[in-house]
Parts: C-alpha cells; sequence; structure tokens
C-alpha cells in the first residue's frame, strides 16, 4: 500500500495522470500545427487598404479585434482611398 491506498487507487491515479500527459501534448501539436500553417500570413500591414481592412475583419470574425478597433482602423484606412 501506498498512503493507505490499494492498488486499485493508484492504478486510478495512475491513469487520470496519463490521461493529462496526453491531453497537454495533443494541446501542444495542435499548437505547433496551426503554427505552421500554410496560409500563415505576415503580421505586416498590405499596402493595399481593401486587403487590409478584409484581414482585419478576419481577426475581428476570430475574436482577436475589437469591434471598436476594427472600425477605427477601417474608418483609417477608407481614408487612404
Amino acid at each position: 500500500m501506498l498512503f493507505g491506498l490499494c492498488g486499485l487507487h493508484v492504478l486510478v491515479i495512475l491513469g487520470v495522470l496519463v490521461i493529462g500527459a496526453l491531453v497537454v501534448i495533443a494541446v501542444i501539436a495542435l499548437g505547433i500545427r496551426l503554427s505552421r500553417r500554410s496560409d500563415h500570413r505576415p503580421l505586416t500591414p498590405s499596402s493595399d487598404p481593401v486587403e487590409e481592412i478584409q484581414r482585419l475583419a478576419k481577426l475581428r470574425d476570430e475574436g482577436l479585434l475589437s469591434e471598436a478597433d476594427f472600425e477605427a482602423k477601417r474608418a483609417e484606412l477608407l481614408g487612404r482611398i
């Protein structure tokens, strides 16, 4: 007995730890795979205002840019046209 636990309890605890480790590995692998996507674009803005607005809209739709920030930048870019 380990700390007063029977063999079954130890096996259950080990199983939970193994599953947790596998989840962590899967999340890391997914992050690596997403960072290597072929459609990855550089963070530098485009010289074309329309393309830049489309890129910002995609960031907004993905929840990475607030609506207020999108509208402010969109107004600025439309002023260049």
